[in-house]
């Protein structure tokens, strides 16, 4: 047991001070040795866990995606949906320091695969209204790549240009795009 808390701790330290000299410098530029001189750990106790600053990073990233369940959790109904995003836009405002960090070292293809997933959850619902139930598989991939792609586009607008939009009026913005007709019959004249 005391082997995995000072592993823990470790990593923490070192996860904390990757973040410290993120705020100063961009990932590329961070050595291991400023690395493990930032977080008080000697450089063969960080090579025992990590290869480069990179894989510090984007454990964080492994972190921040498992505190936000609800996007991993099947919508059982649109307003389901509405408050699964209210959730995760609450976890992602009060986090948006690392949200910000991970957003701007581009580490965030698996939160955007996780939208998609969440997406594509959330098309199977739709499928069951009629206007959508002839939709073939091709469509349902580009509306799914649609808004999981315009989701993670507003998200990662509304933290790294600090707009001043709550949580839950993040998720309503959100929930109304996802709730509007996508397909209409075509009008005559």
């Amino acid at each position: 047991m005391k082997e995995n808390q000072r592993i823990t701790v470790t990593k923490r330290m070192l996860k904390e001070g990757l973040l410290r000299l993120l705020e100063q410098k961009p990932l590329d530029k961070i050595r291991v040795n400023e690395l493990c001189a930032e977080s008080g750990i000697n450089r063969a106790t960080f090579y025992r866990h990590y290869q480069t600053p990179q894989d510090v990073l984007l454990e964080l990233e492994v972190d921040f995606l498992k505190e936000m369940a609800p996007l991993s959790r099947r919508p059982g109904s649109i307003s389901d949906a509405q408050r699964e995003l209210e959730s995760a836009c609450a976890y992602i405002h009060e986090n948006r320091e690392i949200a910000r960090i991970l957003f701007q070292c581009n580490t965030d293809e698996d939160m955007m695969k996780r939208l998609n997933d969440f997406f594509r959850q959330f098309w199977e619902l739709r499928k069951q209204e009629p206007q959508f139930a002839q939709v073939d598989e091709d469509t349902a991939r580009a509306v799914v790549a649609l808004l999981g792609g315009g989701c993670y586009c507003l998200l990662r607008q509304w933290i790294l240009e600090d707009i001043q939009k709550t949580p839950q009026e993040i998720a309503a913005i959100l929930t109304s795009v996802i709730r509007l007709p996508l397909f209409q019959e075509p009008r005559n004249g």
